[in-house]
């Protein structure tokens, strides 16, 4: 193609070359009507959905073959479900179209100018006059950028804000970098996890609290106009690999004067605030190790039960309200004291730590009662194995990979005998006491 390029037209047809592995079978065979394993991309199509399919086969490392799976294709039609589910999050949050007072709050986040700008939100019913039907922003300035692009204006954003923002300016970087070296599957694997991992399971849970806030406009605007801003970077970002959703999810949003196809590319070198990230990372440690002594005691989901958080005044100011909506704690119950004796002992991370109750979260007695039943059954459990091993017979007769199962399946129940064993000891001191 190179040398018949240059031949017919005198110059060279293309400057790079991007080879890519073949599309093999779940079980890593090549595809042939012989073996009878071929993949009718019209057939996944219609059961999987064109993006699923493309970015499950975007997302081969370049050069290598992919395995093409049932598996990997469900895995990633969920997560173009997710995808719709938090475009319907964040259309449902949006101000309604007749709340004025809210547009104009959000749109005083949509544009920012270095020195000098008008910003008007005019709404217009069909005659002409004022009403609700329509909405425009006109702004007159000779520089626009996003607010969030700044740095100081970054700062100001609550915790949450901060740290989403700051972890989307970072997958921009990311991403552009890999896209611009043809490191496609790493592109996608990064907007994967940033997508699932920060934005819905963390970022989305975290803003409903400020969304559902009855003080004013002011706090769930902040909210709002984050949720835009991130989402349609994320939409911007993903859009090469799944065209569809992400299109169809951009002309939903507010205000879409163009297609996605042709808007612009995301800035990168924006600011990051690698403190604020710290900060809400202590918070998710805190925020998992509670949740799961919440589990671990089959607390009831929707139960509020009060803790107590140790820590410095700096870090209690920018833990303590979004602990409180995040694992529903009470606020008049967080405190800074308490038995650490009839309490379970969680430490987030240095400088961090927390004391839950266990009478807010268990009847102890009950408790007792139930492990020590478990325990017994769990070491009759363990003892069988333990002389399974013991036996030569098994020993000798028993292929080696049976041997070794029965040999993990021994330490594993030894080792949740232990711990089942600390906890039953620990309850026993706390109803002794």
């Amino acid at each position: 193609m190179v040398m018949m390029g240059i031949e017919f037209t005198g110059t060279v047809p293309f400057s790079n070359i991007y080879l890519h592995g073949l599309i093999r079978d779940s079980q890593g065979r090549k595809m042939s009507k012989t073996l009878g394993n071929v993949i009718d991309p019209l057939d996944t199509i219609k059961e999987f959905g064109t993006d699923a399919l493309r970015f499950s086969i975007a997302l081969g490392t370049a050069g290598q073959d992919l395995n093409l799976s049932t598996e990997r294709l469900t895995a990633n039609k969920a997560f173009t479900n997710k995808l719709w589910n938090a475009g319907k999050f964040v259309l449902q949050n949006m101000p309604s179209q007749g709340d004025q007072s809210a547009w104009e709050s959000l749109y005083a986040y949509e544009v920012c100018s270095s020195s000098d700008v008008c910003i008007f939100v005019l709404f217009f019913n069909t005659s002409g006059k004022l009403g609700n039907l329509k909405i425009v922003a006109v702004t007159l300035t000779a520089k626009n950028t996003h607010p969030f692009d700044e740095d100081d204006c970054l700062l100001r954003l609550p915790l949450p804000e901060r740290w989403v923002v700051s972890k989307l300016h970072i997958l921009v970087d990311v991403v552009t970098t890999s896209y611009d070296k043809f490191f496609f599957g790493d592109v996608g694997r990064e907007i994967y996890d940033f997508f699932w991992a920060d934005f819905a399971d963390w970022y989305i849970e975290a803003s409903k609290a400020r969304l559902n806030h009855s003080e004013g406009h002011s706090v769930a605007s902040v909210a709002q106009a984050v949720l835009l801003y991130v989402f349609q970077n994320i939409l911007k970002v993903l859009h090469p690999f799944m065209p569809f959703v992400t299109e169809e999810l951009w002309q939903a949003l507010p205000n879409r004067k163009e297609a996605l196809m042709v808007s612009s590319w995301p800035q990168t070198s924006l600011p990051k605030h690698a403190n604020s990230m710290k900060r809400f990372e202590n918070l998710q440690a805190l925020t998992r190790a509670i949740r799961n002594a919440r589990a671990e005691y089959s607390v009831e989901p929707a139960k509020r039960i009060s803790a107590t958080i140790v820590a410095n005044s700096d870090v209690i100011q920018y833990v303590y309200y979004d602990l409180l909506e995040l694992l529903k704690l009470e606020l008049n119950q967080c405190r800074c004291s308490g038995d650490a004796n009839q309490s379970v002992h969680l430490v987030a991370s240095e400088g961090l730590e927390a004391y839950l109750p266990l009478a807010d979260m268990v009847d102890i007695s009950a408790e007792v009662q139930r492990l020590s039943k478990r325990l017994s059954k769990m070491q009759t459990e363990h003892d069988a194995l333990v002389a399974r091993l013991r036996s030569p017979k098994f020993i000798e007769r028993a292929p080696e990979e049976v041997v070794r199962g029965v040999q993990e399946k021994a330490a594993e129940a030894e080792e949740k005998l232990a711990l089942t064993r600390k906890r039953l000891a620990f309850l026993e001191s706390t109803v002794l006491i």
